[in-house]
């Protein structure tokens, strides 16, 4: 199995409750998506 590392770095407190409804759609759309792609890579071995 591969193992990803990904380092996130904030500025500040981010708080998703901060964003409006629509920006919080489309960070958790993103999100799900590249953790789909993740798991389709590493499925694939890729």
């Amino acid at each position: 199995m591969l193992k990803t590392e990904l380092a996130v770095k904030t500025i500040g407190q981010p708080s998703i409750q901060a964003l409006s409804e629509s920006e919080q759609r489309t960070f958790f759309e993103t999100l799900f998506a590249s953790i789909l792609k993740l798991s389709n890579n590493q499925a694939k071995g890729a």
